[in-house]
């Protein structure tokens, strides 16, 4: 008669023991959460940071904020700007903290995404945007309300960290300011059921921007509120060609708003009002070479930029005309994988002349050119260098100047936390 040793016996009462175990555990239930827990987990919010940063230096005599606020055609009429929290455009020579911007993103629910960012810079912070949009519209419909970048064009609804050179083209620039077109206001679009990619859209909105759409203010309160919404954008984006690497994007766009422009330098006694339209057209194409990190992708872009002013002198038969535009031509290049090189040509004035009380007065055309090199160590961190020549018009002391302008960037960029990818 054969013994089973010790080790044999612990191990055939552990295999009799196996079933109940398992059958135990199987009947043993599991954790649950609640419907309201389970729902706030899903829907968490993206939270990211994105600091923006550069080095500046130029040549001019006395700023370049001096030249840009004087350029002919562009300066206003007797009214100054609003101040904002922070300016893409007013470049210190030295070191500059253009702004930090943090993002909340999240789908709220089954039936719409939101987003908030919020931009911070060393003398205050705004509100950049803070939408919801619908997710679920049946026939290719959507819908956006709150406070968001205008869709038309290319380059108007991007941030600036998302720009191919440090600074924004000019005609942008000159036409809308520093920040864009931003504004309050919904926005319905349109992707029509054609084989190839084509989005209507518009958008109305509060009617405020520091360059096109002002609405003065006069200390008796004389001067007229217009309704709210006073301004109207529309657009519309095709892509006509799509191949394995590449794609083609062309688009065209207009607007129409109200707008206020003080006469003279008493804010209580003659203004203008009237009409700031705008028109024009965009085209993207771009080649991704499918190499690691970028080398060999190829971009070119173009905008025309088309303004028109027609405002009327309140209590008198004068009127305020104006007619100014602009373009920039751009193109990038993988040079390396994460180096990438850009050239930009622009012009701005090609068209420019005002007319007040029937006396016209047209002026000459202003051009600059960029270069510029980047790096990209990884998706959350950039380095770029950059170098530009202008020639610029403007006036000082009721005088038309010129002067040939050298400028030089070095930028730097940190993304912190989950981003959202960029659009086309």
């Amino acid at each position: 008669m054969k013994y089973l040793n010790s080790s044999a016996c612990l191990l055939a009462f552990t295999l009799l023991a196996l079933p109940t175990t398992a059958q135990e555990e199987a009947e043993t239930p599991l954790p649950t959460f609640n419907d309201s827990s389970a729902a706030q987990r899903s829907f968490n919010p993206a939270v990211s940071a994105i600091v923006d940063m550069f080095y500046y230096n130029e040549n001019s005599k006395e700023g370049m904020s001096h030249i840009k606020e004087g350029m002919t055609g562009f300066g206003g009429h007797g009214h100054e700007e609003e101040e904002h929290g922070h300016d893409h455009g007013g470049n210190e020579k030295g070191f500059n903290l253009r702004h930090i911007e943090l993002a909340f993103s999240a789908e709220v629910d089954n039936y719409f995404k939101a987003l908030a960012i919020a931009a911070i810079a060393e003398d205050g912070a705004e509100i950049e945007e803070a939408w919801g949009e619908t997710t679920g519209l049946p026939w290719g419909l959507q819908a956006k309300a709150g406070k968001f970048f205008s869709n038309f064009g290319y380059i108007n609804a991007q941030h600036a960290h998302e720009w191919d050179f440090t600074d924004q083209p000019l005609i942008y620039e000159q036409a809308l300011g520093s920040h864009g077109l931003n504004d309050v206001g919904v926005q319905v679009s349109w992707l029509a059921p054609t084989p190839v990619y084509l989005l209507f859209g518009a958008e109305v909105f509060r009617g405020e921007n520091e360059k096109m759409y002002v609405q003065e203010e006069s200390e008796n309160g004389e001067l007229p509120v217009n309704d709210n919404p006073r301004l109207g954008v529309g657009w519309v984006k095709l892509a006509p060609f799509q191949f394995e690497k590449s794609e083609l994007q062309l688009g065209l766009f207009g607007a129409s708003g109200s707008h206020q422009e003080i006469h003279g330098d008493d804010p209580n006694k003659e203004y203008f009002d009237g009409m700031n339209s705008f028109a024009g057209g965009d085209v993207v194409y771009k080649y991704d070479s499918g190499k690691a990190y970028g080398q060999g992708d190829a971009a070119l872009q173009a905008e025309y930029f088309y303004r028109h002013k027609d405002l009327d002198l309140q209590g008198e038969d004068e009127k305020l005309k104006g007619a100014q535009d602009g373009y920039y031509i751009q193109g990038t290049y993988g040079l390396l994988p994460r180096w990438r090189a850009g050239l930009r040509w622009e012009q701005v004035g090609l068209t420019n002349e005002e007319e007040e009380g029937g006396v016209k007065e047209e002026y000459g055309d202003s051009w600059r050119a960029s270069a510029m090199v980047d790096f990209r160590p990884s998706e959350f961190s950039q380095i770029r260098f950059q170098v530009s020549n202008g020639d610029y018009e403007f006036i000082e002391d009721d005088e038309i100047m010129g002067e040939n302008v050298w400028e030089a960037f070095v930028q730097l960029t940190f993304s912190i936390g989950a981003h959202g990818a960029h659009n086309f």
